[in-house]
């Protein structure tokens, strides 16, 4: 069984031409970021960026330090 054809909604500011297929819908835009939410994903942005660059370079000290352990025996 196919899939029913999409029809694609939009507005607009003039009458619709006679004999044309209308729908009548409520739009609601829903979701608008605020700066209250800019500014936490900014902030998880930053805290992301710190951890990544502060666990990196001990992860690499780690694998040398393991590398020279093993190379030893």
């Amino acid at each position: 069984m196919s899939r029913p054809r999409t029809t694609r909604l939009r507005e607009s500011a003039t009458r619709a031409p006679n004999g044309a297929k209308v729908i009548d819908a409520q739009f609601d835009v829903i979701g608008r970021r605020t700066i209250w939410d800019r500014i936490g994903l900014a902030l998880a942005a930053v805290f992301w960026a710190a951890v990544i660059g502060f666990v990196i370079p001990q992860l690499w000290i780690l694998s040398q330090c393991d590398g020279a352990f093993f190379a030893g025996r």
